[in-house]
């Protein structure tokens, strides 16, 4: 690693400024350029940790049904704490990833990251709060899928892309049930319901005329 190069990834990981220069050394830690689409599948043991440097990256669930659902997404400056939890616990990785954007990534062998983990105080700490704040993450969502109706997490998810000077959202039905958790049939069927209503209008890959203060958010 270059000192350019580490200046670059502590301006991302603050907390990795413990480290010595003989450990940025360590063979294999190197950063890389991932392109759109790269994907780690769920059940594969992980020799490297991928801490993003930029970009972005989906992490989801594959249902037995083949139906997916978005657990979180990753940007700059983050890990993703399932990843974390496989190498600690020196298990499969119990998720997927997608890289949605290229991205920018650390990568750090396992040996070396457990290491790390271990060692330094500030990065244990990181990865500590990592996992706590994608747990509150889960958590909601879980109580979403089960305690929300389709219509309304349909509105907040709406409510939430657009805005009052932007009432249209480019987003097709699959990629809506892929965010919700659902399937594209309950999708369809149900923004068609809110379109006879006069909530919105739905067209090819988009959804436009969103009436964002008529959306029903408690029902």
């Amino acid at each position: 690693m270059q000192k350019d190069q580490i200046a670059e990834v502590l301006t991302r990981f603050p907390s990795l400024a413990e480290l010595t220069s003989e450990e940025w050394q360590e063979e294999g830690i190197s950063i890389t350029t991932v392109p759109a689409n790269f994907t780690i599948d769920e059940g594969e043991f992980l020799e490297n940790a991928p801490l993003i440097l930029d970009g972005l990256v989906r992490i989801f669930k594959l249902s037995s049904d083949g139906r997916e659902v978005t657990l979180y997404r990753l940007t700059a400056g983050e890990c993703c704490p399932l990843i974390a939890s496989s190498i600690l616990g020196e298990t499969v990785y119990e998720a997927s990833a997608c890289v949605e954007k290229p991205s920018l990534v650390l990568n750090v062998p396992t040996k070396i990251y457990k290491k790390w983990i271990e060692k330094h105080q500030d990065f244990r700490q990181y990865i500590f709060q990592s996992f706590a704040r994608r747990l509150i993450i889960m958590s909601n969502l879980i109580d979403d899928i089960n305690f929300k109706s389709i219509r309304v997490r349909i509105s907040e998810y709406l409510i939430e892309h657009t805005s009052a000077e932007n009432d249209t959202l480019a987003i097709t039905h699959d990629l809506l049930a892929i965010e919700l958790g659902t399937a594209r049939e309950v999708i369809s069927r149900t923004l068609k319901k809110m379109e006879k209503e006069g909530l919105l209008r739905v067209a090819r890959g988009q959804i436009t005329d969103i009436k964002r203060s008529r959306l029903p958010t408690d029902e």
